[in-house]
């Protein structure tokens, strides 16, 4: 057990601290604090020993050098008996509790007022050097880093471990706490927010958002509708990410992380009408992101046409907010004006996987014309349009497109030929017309069936990565239903 005899009191965030204190006070336990937090407890009438007092040696550069002494350290970090006799040299006392939380240096990071003088006054050195020393003598110091831990203090009975749980918090907040202040020398992103969600995936599971500043959409400031869902950001980060692949007006609509159309025009409004005639059926409760601004047709054409879980864009006309705000329901969000992260990861059963972003640059991709009859400038727009899309789609992808438009999508099959002929059901459904489209697969074909197949059903040009053993099988089926067909070089496997 760790009886609490001295305490050591130092925070920026003082919720419940008077609280505390009083409670130290009652029970005899002799409080050090230091700056501000001495100031404000002697102020609501605690009674405190500043740590210069104590120390014999005051503050210097404007409180920059304060709790950085011996006698503090000492007293953090003595180890019960085997240490009192070189503690009592130092006329130091065993300090039991240390109560520490550290300057807010993501939100300083985050105002738009702060400067970099201001940023860098906010890196907390002596309040992490003193958690750390705390958490390391977890046996005979305990440390509280937050304010929710103050109602879990027993003063003369605090077990080991108890205090190694708080400790473990402690190494917890010193580690975000130091990647941030590194991210930003880095220039990188820094996270700062999560928020609980009403459930995660299905009722029955928890659900969390983080949220950096880094985010390519604003969900922390929704211009209006319901509480977002874990479902509805993992869709709308989707959908976001394909529209990002176009330079031209583009919408793409995503139902469960798949595009099920995608569609390119002179304006968001044609590219709508276009990618929402690929698949109505799917597109029904889907989410939408938008490359460009939503203006008030097209908002009012959006929510005549179907019902809508979120809709994204960069930006959005007050005619189309007061349009939309009839339909108060519809999550609308802004995209922000970010690169896509060049890393992503996954955590999965406490295994971490990272990786490089799928980013391509399709402009200086070098196509290989591997058959004898070659596509025209057009249809290689089509084919690259549409290896866009079936980057983004769950593999095994295949994507039907013509004029920029998706015409049928087959996603997340175990058989590449029955994605094919997903892809092909979905177009016949809404009889869209598939004579002389192009046929995108995210990897190479292993057998000439699909090459068979879609030239049955009127495909004439073909793109893929190639790379299968089976290559020269495939192209000449290509050759014998006289397609062209295209490598890439680049395979899009999406999991």
């Amino acid at each position: 057990m760790i009886e609490i005899k001295t305490a050591l009191i130092s925070v920026y965030d003082k919720t419940g601290l008077l609280e505390l204190s009083q409670n130290l006070i009652n029970n005899n336990v002799l409080i050090l604090s230091s700056g501000g937090t001495a100031k404000y407890l002697k102020d609501n009438g605690i009674k405190v020993t500043e740590v210069s007092e104590y120390t014999g040696f005051n503050e210097v550069f404007d409180g920059r050098v304060k709790t950085l002494h011996p006698k503090i350290h000492a007293g953090i970090l003595a180890r019960g008996d085997s240490d009192k006799q070189e503690l009592e040299k130092l006329n130091a006392k065993k300090i039991d509790l240390v109560v520490v939380n550290l300057y807010p240096f993501a939100s300083e990071v985050a105002d738009e007022n702060s400067t970099e003088i201001s940023i860098i006054e906010k890196i907390d050195i002596g309040g992490p050097a003193m958690v750390r020393a705390a958490a390391k003598n977890f046996k005979h110091t305990v440390v509280m880093t937050d304010p929710k831990q103050y109602d879990q203090l027993s003063l003369k009975n605090i077990t080991e471990v108890q205090s190694k749980e708080f400790a473990a918090e402690a190494f917890s907040l010193t580690t975000d706490y130091d990647l941030d202040v590194s991210n930003w020398f880095l220039d990188n992103p820094i996270k700062e927010e999560s928020i609980k969600l009403r459930y995660g995936e299905n009722p029955h599971q928890e659900g969390f958002l983080h949220i950096g500043n880094d985010s390519p959409i604003d969900f922390l400031n929704p211009l209006q509708g319901k509480e977002i869902s874990f479902n509805n950001v993992s869709d709308a980060l989707a959908a976001w990410a394909c529209v990002q692949e176009f330079d031209e007006p583009s919408v793409c609509i995503v139902k469960h992380t798949n595009p099920c159309g995608v569609a390119s025009s002179d304006t968001i409004l044609s590219s709508y009408k276009k990618a929402f005639q690929t698949d109505p059926t799917s597109a029904f409760g889907g989410v939408i992101a938008a490359n460009g601004e939503i203006d008030e047709v097209c908002a009012k054409f959006m929510i005549e046409n179907q019902f809508i879980e979120v809709l994204i864009a960069p930006n959005f006309t007050s005619d189309a907010q007061e349009i939309l705000n009839t339909k108060p329901n519809i999550r609308v969000l802004r995209s922000n004006d970010v690169a896509t992260d060049i890393y992503e990861n996954k955590m999965i059963h406490g295994v971490g996987l990272v990786q490089s972003t799928d980013i391509v640059n399709f402009a200086e991709m070098k196509l290989e014309h591997v058959t004898n009859n070659y596509p025209s400038k057009h249809e290689i727009d089509d084919l690259i349009f549409a290896m866009k899309v079936a980057k983004h789609a769950k593999s095994n992808a295949i994507v039907l497109a013509k004029n920029k438009m998706t015409l049928g999508i087959g996603a997340g099959q175990m058989s590449r030929v029955v994605s094919t002929k997903i892809a092909f059901m979905k177009a016949e459904e809404e009889g869209l017309d598939v004579a002389n489209c192009v046929l995108a697969s995210d990897a190479f074909f292993p057998f000439r069936d699909n090459i068979d197949f879609a030239a049955s059903k009127g495909v004439l040009h073909i793109i893929q990565p190639g790379g299968s053993i089976k290559d020269d099988e495939v192209i000449k089926a290509a050759e014998e239903k006289n397609l062209t067909m295209t490598f890439t070089g680049v395979r899009h496997f999406k999991h």
